[in-house]
């Protein structure tokens, strides 16, 4: 048994916990990131990063599909799925060989295996040698993250049935896919397999699909997927679910009998919070699982600290990033406090979708008075250009004040436009400020500037 002091240990290599090392180690601590997997947890190995490289994919065959209306006569695209695959896996492995030259160039050391607390200050590391090592830190930081559920009638060990994991693995592009869960991950792969050519269906159990976004927005890429022939069915679940041979065979709670090839459950995750020690260590957790924390993520542990989606907060990675930075840097002896109030977020559908703050029932929730200024893409030079004009930006102010209280985007490169709203929402500048600034043109951002001048009435392109 071999024993290894630090300044702080890091359980769990995701994007809290690899991000909060590096920082940890610029500061000048001494750190060790213990992880049983990959570097880059969720995110890179099975979430954001492939994701989006297929995204990528779909949105290029949607371009060669459309490419006539600026006069180029190419042939119906054919996808080589097996080569497109290899490719997210070869983005993947570059993306895990910069890590580890970070964490070489910063002097942290990675434990590969499964780590465990077994004191407030000492974790025991089992590797895959069945060796134990002994960690010893000052400070730790938990941040290993969160797993899909099981669902009935699903279970996810049965072949066919998959989660993240299971789609991202697959050799071969299905005929047909079942969707459980209209939410962000279900609405991105059903844009993506759409654009592949397998016949997708979504089945949600809540009125519409992705109530995480403003009504409106849904709307929007609702009406985008249909457009790709992918059914949808809302108010409505999965009663049973039976294999035979390759397909399943699906009862739905409104009658409906359905066929699948394949079926991706994208509801409910779980914080992985067993088997790791916290009751040995005495961290609190609440009656889920998750870890309890302050605003300066601290566990009820004086020298303990949680991070990312063990802590059922926001599961979105850059919020797990910006928390695994506030950590270390409260280690470091600095005075920081974690500040949610400016999240930004996008999902990758077609069009993309970009959110900061309230929406308009949100704000009105809370008392404000409101005032939305709004602009259609369908009046911006820039997407006429580029032929995307489905969308449009709303930004809610108060209308007394000028404060900038949240953004929705539907449209051309909202993934990326959104951050302009949320810089000057941190930076706590007002709208006026926001529709005074000039901007190129011709550029998809000024529909910002414009949605911002319509707060007054005075939107240049908007009648």
């Amino acid at each position: 048994m071999t024993d290894k002091k630090f300044d702080l240990a890091v359980l769990g290599g995701g994007p809290g916990g690899y991000v909060g090392a590096i920082r940890a180690a610029k500061l000048g601590l001494k750190v060790a990131v213990i992880e049983k997997d990959s570097l880059g947890g969720v995110c890179l190995n099975c979430g954001c990063i492939p994701t989006k490289a297929l995204y990528h994919v779909a949105q290029t065959l949607d371009e060669i599909e459309k490419a006539s209306i600026f006069g180029i006569e190419v042939n119906k695209p054919k996808l080589d799925f097996l080569k497109a695959m290899t490719r997210k896996d070869d983005i993947i492995e570059m993306q895990r060989r910069g890590l580890a030259f970070h964490f070489k160039k910063n002097g942290i050391e990675l434990i590969k295996g499964e780590g465990r607390l077994s004191s407030g200050s000492t974790l025991t590391v089992k590797t895959s040698d069945g060796k134990n090592t002994v960690v010893n830190a000052d400070n730790i930081i938990i941040s290993t993250g969160s797993s899909a559920n099981n669902v009935p009638p699903f279970d996810l060990s049965q072949d066919g049935i998959m989660e993240n994991i299971g789609i991202l693995s697959l050799k071969k592009l299905p005929k047909s896919l079942l969707i459980v869960g209209g939410g962000v991950v279900g609405s991105e792969f059903a844009n993506i397999f759409a654009s592949f050519g397998t016949k997708v269906t979504i089945v949600e159990l809540l009125p519409r699909i992705l109530t995480t976004e403003d009504e409106e927005v849904s709307k929007v890429i609702y009406k985008s997927l249909r457009k790709k022939d992918v059914d949808i069915f809302t108010s409505t679940k999965v009663e049973e679910s039976k294999k035979e041979g390759a397909r399943f065979q699906l009862k739905l709670s409104g009658g409906e009998k359905l066929e699948a090839e394949k079926i991706l459950v994208s509801v409910g995750r779980g914080p992985n919070s067993t088997g790791i020690g916290l009751e040995t260590a005495g961290v609190e957790t609440d009656g889920k699982g998750y870890i309890k924390v302050d605003n300066k993520l601290k566990t009820n542990i004086a020298n303990i600290y949680a991070v990312g989606d063990i802590t059922g907060g926001l599961q979105l990675a850059h919020v797990a990033s910006e928390e695994g930075k506030i950590a270390a840097e409260i280690i470091s002896g600095k005075d920081r406090t974690m500040d949610y109030s400016v999240v930004p977020w996008a999902v990758f559908t077609s069009p993309e979708i970009g959110t900061v703050g309230l929406n308009t029932e949100q704000a009105k929730e809370k008392g404000y008075p409101v005032c939305v200024g709004s602009f259609p893409f369908s009046n911006s030079g820039k997407a006429f250009i580029t032929g995307e004009t489905e969308g449009f930006i709303n930004i809610v102010t108060n209308k007394d004040t000028g404060e900038i209280l949240g953004a929705q985007m539907v449209g051309p490169r909202a993934s990326d436009l959104i951050h302009e709203v949320a810089v000057a929402m941190k930076g706590e500048m007002l709208i006026d400020d926001l529709s005074t600034t000039i901007h190129s043109h011709p550029t998809l951002s000024e529909a910002v500037m414009e949605a911002a001048e319509d707060c007054f009435g005075i939107a240049t392109h908007k009648s």
